[in-house]
Formats: C-alpha cells, structure tokens, sequence
C-alpha cells in the first residue's frame, strides 16, 4: 500500500522484457520468512512467522512449511490490521494501521515532535533517527527507553494478532527496528503475556532475527531457486 501509485504497473512483465533471465517477484517479508526457514540453523520448526518491522511492518507466515500467500498474493499485511479504529490514518485507506505506530517512519516521528531525545532527529532518515534511539536506550536514557518500550508494546500487540490468527510454533521479529534488542523483546513478550491467551503464549516463542537486517535478499534468491527446482521444465528443456 505503500506503493500505491504503483499499483497499474506489472513489474514482472516490465523486467522480464528489460532482463533475458527469469524474473521472479515476492513480497519482502515473506522473502524474509523463507530466509529465516532455510538459512537460521536454530529454525526447526516448519510453522514459522516472520514478523518485518522496519520501514514498514509486514509479515511472512510459513504454515507446515509452506508460504502462506493468499488469492491476490496480499495474505499476511499484519501492518494494514487496524489496531484503532479511531486511530491515526493510512495510506492504504484504513485508520489505526499497525504501522502507523511502531514502524522507523512512526518513530522518527515521534523523535521529531519530541525534538529532546535525539536532537537533530529532523535532519536525520528514518532508520538513522531509528538507529540513534536505540543507541541512546542500549546506553540508559531513561527518556528513550520510554519510547522503546511504547513502540514495543505496539510490536506486541502486533505478536498478539499473529498468535491468533496464525498460531505459528515460533514468531521472529526482523529488520530495523529489531535492532532495539532485549529492551524492545522484553517489553513485547511482557505485553503478549498481558494479551494473550495463556496457552498459545505457553506454546509459541518470540525471538529477534539472528540473520542481517537485508536477509530477506537471501529469501528472494531463495525463492528463484526454488521455482527452479519445482517447475524445471518451465525454465528447461528437459525432454
């Protein structure tokens, strides 16, 4: 959503026509999920959530070890579910997104209006003022570990809506905002724990990406890799 002014153009069509290689497109955190499933030697389970919270907030869910994708391909926007529906408006149409609250945009504003935790925040990107946050948190300010914590009971609330919707074995948050470390994973576990119904939390474990914060790259090479192996006759003569 996003993208919207991008919505009319076929990006497959366009690159297949620009590239002489097979062109493959995937949603990125669902990219992400793949990469988590195949390359984090720790990941065992086949029923996995990978949870983007960065520029965006996104999710990719990987059910009895399949990609969950949806008729149009638009399953899993955990960033579009509304968490209040009187709340602060979207791109996408709706009000009270997830992202609206907890994405690196969402915290660069709040770094803005604030204008005392990080100075400067206004000349920065959003994944800078994002990155100077947890900095300032990891070394005790008091202040920004406030607003850690705020945008991870928001990251929270979003594990909820995956426990139920989903109930995967394992949820992973992943990307930038990631980065905020046990401040923000203890404070979304204290806030699943308030939420949740007490035998899915007892049953489901959360933790942050071990991978780098561009895995989902991995995952969309994955992904060709994949096509590859299962529909060979597609991109070979095989006869």
């Amino acid at each position: 959503s996003s993208m919207r002014g991008w919505q009319k153009v076929n990006f497959i069509h366009e690159f297949s026509n620009a590239f002489t290689v097979p062109v493959f497109v995937e949603q990125d955190a669902r990219a992400g999920a793949m990469a988590q499933y195949l390359f984090d030697p720790t990941i065992t389970t086949e029923n996995l959530a990978y949870y983007l919270v960065g520029e965006g907030v996104g999710l990719g869910v990987i059910d009895h070890g399949n990609i969950i994708n949806g008729a149009l391909g638009a399953a899993t926007e955990i960033g579009h579910v509304s968490i209040d529906i009187n709340g602060k408006p979207c791109d996408c149409g709706n009000v009270g997104c997830l992202e609206r609250y907890c994405s690196t945009p969402a915290i660069h504003d709040t770094l803005i209006a604030d204008g005392t935790v990080v100075p400067g925040a206004a000349d920065m990107t959003h994944t800078e003022a994002a990155r100077a946050l947890f900095a300032k948190a990891g070394d005790g300010d008091e202040a920004a570990i406030a607003i850690v914590r705020e945008v991870a009971r928001y990251v929270g609330y979003g594990c909820v809506t995956i426990f139920n919707g989903y109930n995967p074995e394992h949820i992973i948050i992943g990307d930038i905002v990631s980065e905020a470390g046990p401040i923000l994973l203890d404070e979304v576990r204290a806030t699943v724990a308030e939420r949740a119904i007490p035998e899915i939390n007892a049953s489901t474990s959360i933790s942050l990406s071990t991978l780098s914060a561009d895995a989902a790259v991995s995952g969309a090479a994955a992904v060709a890799v994949t096509q590859f192996l299962e529909h060979p006759s597609v991109f070979f003569d095989v006869s």
